[in-house]
């Protein structure tokens, strides 16, 4: 499991409980997850049509969605918790 989800915590039986807690709730992370990965498969949907280089703002928009998808692949990272290995 990734450091990020625990290292605010100092002592290591409130880490190991908040890892439990994360555990238990893999079915509502793996629903965020699809969430996350229908509300990309929209944004390439409209981001791919010849109508969204009509806009002045194309590249305003461009860094927009830029972020978004940067954002969204690292709450992927953090809650693919398959795919993670475990730290210490």
């Amino acid at each position: 499991m990734y450091h990020e989800w625990f290292r605010h915590l100092q002592d290591e039986n409130a880490q190991e409980a908040f890892k439990k807690k994360i555990t238990s709730s893999k079915e509502v992370l793996e629903r965020l997850d699809n969430i996350l990965t229908e509300e990309e498969k929209n944004l390439d949907k409209n981001e791919t049509t010849t109508k969204a280089f009509e806009d002045p703002n194309w590249a305003y928009k461009q860094a927009f969605y830029n972020g978004f998808r940067a954002s969204n692949a690292f709450i992927k990272k953090l809650i693919r918790l398959d795919q993670q290995k475990e730290t210490k």
